[in-house]
Order: structure tokens, then C-alpha cells, then sequence
């Protein structure tokens, strides 16, 4: 398990290698917000972070793709 000076350490770098002003923003707005709904925001800035970081990784799915994914798994 991270410490809170590691989950610091690693928002940071990620932080850092995001270049899209508008998650930067969502990801500024909900640490400015009060502490409600910690988990859900915790989920949202996270899953921002990961989305950024699988883009620049080509890990990314066609229209097409994600239909016939979900086709399949609906089966």
C-alpha cells in the first residue's frame, strides 16, 4: 500500500504529463471542491489520468471497435 507522500508523488508526475487544458481543469475543479463525494471524484480524477495516459499510449478503440465489443459481451 502507497503512503500519502507516494499517492502525492504519482498525481504529481501524472499531473505533470497531462497536456489537455480541460482535464487539467476538471482535475482542478474537484480538488477545489468540499469533501463530498471523495470516492467519486477520486474515481473521475483518476480515470482522467488513466484515459490521458492510454491515449498517449495508443491504447484507444474505434467507434466501431467499442460497438462490436459490447455487442459481443451483451451475448
Amino acid at each position: 500500500m502507497e503512503t500519502i507522500a507516494q499517492q502525492k508523488q504519482e498525481l504529481v508526475r501524472m499531473i505533470e504529463s497531462v497536456n489537455n487544458p480541460e482535464i487539467l481543469d476538471a482535475v482542478k475543479n474537484l480538488l477545489s471542491d468540499s469533501e463530498r463525494d471523495l470516492k467519486i471524484k477520486q474515481k473521475m480524477i483518476f480515470g482522467a489520468l488513466r484515459s490521458e495516459e492510454d491515449f498517449k499510449a495508443g491504447r484507444i478503440y474505434t467507434r466501431e471497435q467499442v460497438i462490436e465489443r459490447t455487442n459481443r459481451m451483451n451475448k
